[in-house]
């Protein structure tokens, strides 16, 4: 049965660690981990990478919720094992974001608008994704955690909560 973990929350060492590639196929430790990393994200943001719930290795949950997900996509629920971005666009644009491993801050930072990812599903199998906007942003937030590169870190302007009101926020 799939139980929620705690949140690792900065300034813990493991969330500016390069984190472990997972080898193939996966052990049952593993399985479990991607299993309650799910019931950790539920109701609570739209990803979650390993080292925020204290493992290091190189795996990530996007849980885009009905109003996050880009028109014409269904289910938009996925793992991404060993993810490397293989393209990144020119064109940036500016957001806010926030993160569940750290509480109350909230930056404006300059990301690319386009990029296309390489990972592995849970069964080993070799996908790749273009994303584009908002996808793209939490895909890049989320390896960001993987590579040890913190969003607080980037050079972005913070915003205090109350200013929050009416902006998208990636959390």
């Amino acid at each position: 049965m799939a139980k929620p973990l705690d949140i690792v929350i900065y300034p813990s060492p493991i969330l500016e660690k390069v984190s472990e590639e997972v080898k193939f196929p996966l052990d049952n430790s593993t399985t479990t981990l991607i299993t309650d990393m799910w019931a950790t994200l539920a109701e609570k943001g739209i990803g979650l990478a390993a080292p925020q719930v204290g493992v290091n290795k190189q795996i990530c949950i996007i849980h885009l919720i009905a109003d996050a997900r880009p028109k014409g996509k269904k289910d938009l629920n996925f793992v991404m094992i060993n993810p490397k971005i293989v393209f990144e666009s020119q064109v940036e644009n500016l957001m806010v974001e926030g993160c569940l491993s750290f509480r109350r801050f909230f930056y404006e930072i300059w990301r690319p608008a386009n990029i296309s990812v390489e990972f592995f599903n849970e069964k080993g199998k070799k996908r790749t994704l273009k994303a584009k906007e908002w996808l793209a942003r939490v895909i890049q937030h989320e390896i960001g955690h993987l590579q040890g590169n913190l969003f607080i870190k980037m050079g972005g302007k913070k915003i205090k909560k109350d200013d929050l009101k009416g902006r998208e926020v990636i959390d």
